[in-house]
């Protein structure tokens, strides 16, 4: 029997570091400055330093990503981060600083349905041809969903008995259309960030986050200004209470309390019909 059970692999680079490498490279006049955390999820760690936001990608390709905000940034209502660099080699996409918080944890201003419904009327209406190169397209069918889903059993056993059908309609969506990733300033809503999801798929799922975050009345004053979305209404339904499931082990394995709580408060109305 060998002594050695396995070699450690390589050390992946920080995420700060591999930040400060793209920043040296694209902006090093910005270098010497403080390097500040935003926030971080799944895929990515934003940090900021002075007024440029460096988000660190663990797997999407951000010179794609670049492409695609830069195709959309003119032909869409609400600003989208226009990109000053995608550092392909660092996994680093830097854009200038939107104004505005995020709206986890925080009640939307009256009208800001309208104003989600009105830009997903818009994004929506992209031709997905003209975007291939940048996104793929996805199946979004719902019973893929299912794999590796966790959460209480009596939640789970509601969503294994409500799969809907799959539609085959597609659209340009952003496909994570959350409150962590919805800028708002006072009444106005100023951004929308973090398009790493970005498909061409259902679009579905463009609805079942707000729905998740806002709930139903909410999601109805959206539908109505987009001009309705027939037989959606399963489908966002059962993606909203799929991704409140994965919000809620996501926050309570992270300790990211705001995550945790905002999936409880929406497990309220998901799981109450």
């Amino acid at each position: 029997m060998s002594g050695a059970v396995g070699t450690p692999g390589p050390v992946a680079e920080p995420s700060a570091a591999r930040a400060v490498r793209a920043l040296r490279r694209h902006a090093p006049e910005l270098a010497d400055l403080p390097l500040r955390e935003l926030g971080h999820g799944l895929d990515n760690t934003a940090f900021v330093v002075g007024e440029l936001v460096l988000r660190v990608a663990e797997g999407p390709d951000v010179q794609r990503e670049a492409g695609l905000l830069a195709f959309l940034a003119p032909r869409l209502p609400l600003a989208v981060p226009v990109p000053v660099f995608a550092d392909g080699d660092a996994g680093v996409l830097g854009h200038r600083l939107l104004p505005g918080r995020p709206l986890l944890a925080r009640t939307p201003a009256p009208g800001t349905a309208a104003v989600l419904g009105r830009f997903l009327r818009d994004l929506h209406a992209v031709d997905p041809g003209a975007v291939r190169a940048f996104v793929d397209e996805e199946d979004a069918d719902p019973a893929e969903w299912l794999g590796g889903l966790d959460g209480p059993a009596e939640l789970l056993r509601v969503v294994r008995s409500s799969v809907p059908r799959s539609s085959p309609r597609r659209v340009v969506a952003h496909a994570d259309l959350g409150a962590e990733h919805l800028l708002a300033e006072g009444t106005r809503v100023t951004g929308v960030i973090d398009w790493s999801d970005c498909a061409v798929t259902d679009p579905a799922l463009d609805f079942a986050r707000l729905h998740r975050d806002f709930g139903p009345a909410f999601l109805a004053e959206a539908l109505q200004a987009y001009g309705g979305l027939p037989d959606a209404g399963p489908r966002i339904q059962f993606f909203a209470r799929c991704a409140a499931l994965e919000d809620l082990e996501y926050g309570l394995r992270t300790g990211r309390a705001e995550y945790a709580e905002a999936a409880r408060r929406s497990i309220a109305w998901l799981f109450s019909t």
